[in-house]
């Protein structure tokens, strides 16, 4: 089953087409787009119909080109840190159309005993959309924000208290508990927009690592098939790989830059073998 991942476009128009037209000459079964996926490249205080405006003016319409060429791929995808909330009312409207498949707390069969579920969520970041953010660990206290605190409330932008926010919402660490439980961990794809920590996934520029810690240790308790991440761009660079392992779980982050699109290509069955890096090529 040849699959196409990649995350982190953040709306830019180009990426989307460099990466359909990359899954279209390798005939992919399966695009996985894993979070951040809509723009905010207008004033903040219209981002709101902004996302919604490119979900159907240009998503829909580009995913729809797709499949026509290839109507036997699936197209599975998730909202990530940078992207509100209530932008899923579209993106499910997509979903019942069948143009693609969400992914967040969801739980999908890919034939051959392969299952795919989602996670969207991230420990606390210096950005102002909280929608997507939680504590990382239950006993996690919250640092002082940075910015205003916002939260996507149906078609408005309110500001919160983020002490009072992160307090009253579950913490990754207990909503990793909630997930729909697979068949057979050996056999399941887990796609978790923050890479766990301390790994070569999870590097920023200046070296600290800044990933999940519940979700290295959900890596290492469960033991997944295969973990797929983004939400550090510059990790791949700054590590050197876009691959690491966690026991026998292998985990990609293949990052993301805005000039050229950071995808990886690869054969489930055999990812070692066969996995390819838009830039950096194989392992």
């Amino acid at each position: 089953m040849a699959i196409v991942y990649t995350s982190d476009l953040h709306g830019i128009r180009d990426l989307y087409l460099e990466l359909f037209e990359l899954a279209t000459q390798k005939k992919v079964q399966v695009i996985i787009i894993g979070g951040d996926m809509l723009p905010i490249h207008g004033p903040f205080q219209y981002s709101l119909q902004e996302q919604e405006d490119f979900i159907y003016t240009f998503l829909e319409p580009v995913l729809r080109d797709f499949l026509s060429i290839l109507p036997q791929a699936t197209i599975y995808a998730m909202l990530g840190n940078d992207d509100w909330q209530a932008s899923n009312t579209h993106l499910r409207n997509l979903a019942e159309k069948g143009v693609l498949r969400l992914l967040h707390a969801e739980r999908h069969d890919m034939g051959d005993g392969y299952e795919l579920i989602g996670y969207g969520h991230v420990p606390p970041t210096p950005f102002a959309i909280k929608d997507g953010e939680r504590r990382d660990l239950r006993e996690d206290g919250v640092d002082g924000q940075r910015c205003t605190a916002c939260l996507s409330q149906g078609t408005k932008i309110a500001v919160v208290d983020p002490l009072n926010y992160f307090a009253r919402m579950k913490s990754i660490e207990e909503e990793l508990v909630l997930l729909p439980t697979p068949r057979d961990f050996r056999k399941t794809i887990y796609v978790m927009h923050s890479p766990p920590f301390q790994t070569n996934l999870d590097r920023l520029f200046d070296g600290r690592w800044i990933g999940s810690r519940a979700i290295r240790a959900f890596i290492e308790r469960r033991q997944p098939y295969l973990t797929l991440h983004g939400h550090i761009h510059e990790s791949s660079e700054i590590s050197g790989t876009y691959l690491d392992q966690i026991g026998k779980t292998i985990c990609i982050n293949p990052g993301q830059a805005t000039e050229e699109l950071y995808a990886v290509v690869f054969e489930l069955e055999n990812v070692f073998e066969t996995i390819q890096h838009t830039v950096f090529g194989t392992l």
